[in-house]
């Protein structure tokens, strides 16, 4: 709830849904940016800290993923006027984001014990690799290790060949949602007369769940499951078909009505090879539908599966997910400004609420522009405005580096 003249009023229909949440945010890389880039979607007011040089991502494509819509101040967390400064801020926010080890946080005075001395009620969100405790807390990683680490690299991939690593950060942005998730749990709990706490989150943990089905098939003794080639256990048709133009198709059936029309619409017989119970590996029904696959287009396949309400996708890259009239009319993607790297096209917020607004004619209301803070543009503003330094002052920050 908003405060309004003292009084507690409540949001309007219009207002993002994290209105009022004031986040700092001190990490780097992807997994904790990517936290606060899913509340700062949503209306938080977040407060990127830079270091005096600037992050190390404003060089790459994916800055705009990460720093859209934040507020950035520089702060040498170095130093130790720096991390002070940072402890004073504190006060003065609801979540506090870190990526550093439980050793760095004790030599930067930044601990919990610390931390809540200062604000009781405040969200610490860690994001380490391993997580806070355990033998592995202190040692590096990252999320495309933690996919490793968690089993998701060992199931991906042909059985032939070796553990294939995602192409994107999958880990990294697993752990992100996760952490967004913890923060609102905290929030929650501290509006209804809880205490602040410390949200640990680590990519191995959240990537867990990623891989809980292998987990839950094997069984102790017995092998462990291995890789499918970007099938599922159980599921006898969930794989990529090329189709006759070289373009490819994902179809992925999950019920029994699902299958049986499937299996209908290729011309399978399960008294040719073997029945569909037998065939959970996904042998005899791939290969038939396969074969059935590479003998049409693309535009063909997906009209005649739709027809019947099967489930199939067109396999996008950027270019074609742009041009698809769905994510056209949805507005998956859109174009966020940045004067490091440019424009860029970053996927819409998720999830959406409703009901949305619409102009007089009935169309929907435009976005707002959307941009990335240029390095340190907002250093004044907030060290001024939560801390009340004045210029003086925030100039003798300068001339030593802290800032």
């Amino acid at each position: 709830m908003r405060i309004q003249d003292g009084v507690p009023a409540r949001p309007a229909a219009s207002d993002p849904p994290l209105r009022g949440l004031r986040v700092l945010d001190t990490a780097t890389l992807y997994a904790g940016p990517f936290i606060s880039t899913l509340l700062a979607d949503h209306g938080a007011d977040v407060i990127k800290v830079e270091p005096p040089g600037g992050d190390p991502y404003r060089a790459r494509a994916m800055w705009p993923i990460l720093a859209r819509d934040k507020r950035s101040i520089t702060l040498n967390l170095r130093s130790e006027e720096g991390c002070e400064l940072l402890r004073q801020l504190a006060r003065h926010v609801d979540v506090l984001v870190v990526n550093m080890l439980p050793g760095q946080l004790e030599r930067r005075g930044l601990t919990w014990e610390r931390l809540s001395a200062i604000n009781p009620d405040l969200v610490l969100v860690c994001v380490t690799s391993f997580g806070l405790d355990g033998p592995n807390a202190e040692l590096p990683g990252s999320g495309t290790l933690g996919e490793a680490f968690a089993g998701l690299t060992h199931l991906t991939g042909d059985p032939a060949d070796r553990p294939m690593l995602a192409s994107v950060p999958l880990g990294d942005a697993v752990t992100g949602m996760v952490g967004a998730f913890g923060v609102l749990a905290a929030c929650l709990s501290r509006a209804n007369g809880g205490p602040g706490r410390v949200v640990d989150v680590n990519p191995v943990d959240a990537l867990l769940h990623v891989a809980a089905p292998a987990l839950a098939e094997w069984t102790p003794g017995e092998p462990a499951p291995g890789r499918l080639a970007g099938r599922l256990a159980g599921s006898p048709v969930r794989n990529t078909y090329r189709c006759k133009d070289g373009t490819w198709v994902a179809i992925s059936c999950s019920t029994s009505r699902h299958l049986t029309e499937l299996l209908d619409l290729v011309g399978y017989r399960d008294d040719e090879e073997e029945d569909v119970i037998g065939d959970a590996d996904g042998g005899a029904i791939d290969r038939a539908v396969a074969a059935w696959a590479a003998r049409s287009v693309r535009a063909e396949i997906l009209a005649v599966m739709n027809a019947r309400r099967l489930p199939v996708v067109p396999v996008h890259d950027a270019a074609s997910l742009t041009d698809d009239p769905h994510a056209q009319a949805r507005r998956a993607v859109r174009t966020v400004d940045s004067q490091d790297v440019g424009p860029r096209l970053v996927p819409a917020p998720a999830p959406r609420f409703g009901p949305r607004a619409a102009a007089a004619d009935g169309s929907a209301v435009p976005d707002a522009p959307r941009r990335c803070p240029d390095m340190g543009e907002h250093t004044a503003e907030v060290l001024g405005g939560l801390l009340g330094l004045d210029d003086e002052r925030l100039a003798g920050l300068r001339r030593e580096g802290v800032i």
